[in-house]
């Protein structure tokens, strides 16, 4: 089992829950981006099973909310991750289809733990002047887990074409 129990929901834009939907408009409009409001989303509800360890706890990078959720906003040329959490707060990142990865090893890490998700690659990453590309992993589950890395593979396949 891993450290996460987690559902993932095919959704829209604008059936997504409000705060996560307000920091996707929010960061539309700050890089320009449109977006329809029946842009396809998936939204995963994550439920900690386990506690953070003792490095977690001593180095306060443990997941501080018990339960989180994850959008992922699929655009006809971006894409756009959400997290919200009621410690956490809402962090939001974009990237262009054209410029992301759909897994890596991290996934087999995970698969490892009885985690399932994909790791997306391509988020823009800037540190002391230096630009990289940045990764984050989305937890899935069921009903609609495989569909939404079905989408998400196909996305970026065809932004890519």
């Amino acid at each position: 089992m891993g450290d996460y129990e987690r559902s993932t929901s095919s959704s829209t834009l604008a059936a997504l829950p409000e705060a996560i939907r307000r920091a996707v408009r929010e960061r539309a409009e700050a890089v320009q981006l449109t977006l329809a409001e029946d842009t396809p989303a998936f939204l995963t509800h994550s439920r900690k099973v386990r506690k953070s360890g003792l490095l977690g706890w001593l180095t306060g990078t443990g997941d501080p909310d018990t339960e989180h959720l994850t959008a992922v906003v699929i655009g006809q040329r971006d894409l756009i991750a959400v997290t919200h959490g009621e410690k956490r707060g809402t962090a939001v990142l974009t990237a262009r289809l054209e410029d992301v990865d759909v897994g890596s090893s991290i996934d087999r890490m995970a698969a490892e733990r009885g985690d399932e998700g994909v790791t997306l690659t391509g988020f823009p990453v800037s540190v002391e002047g230096v630009t990289s590309r940045g990764s984050f992993y989305v937890g899935l589950g069921p009903p609609d887990g495989d569909d939404a890395r079905a989408a998400l593979e196909g996305a970026v396949r065809a932004a890519k074409a």
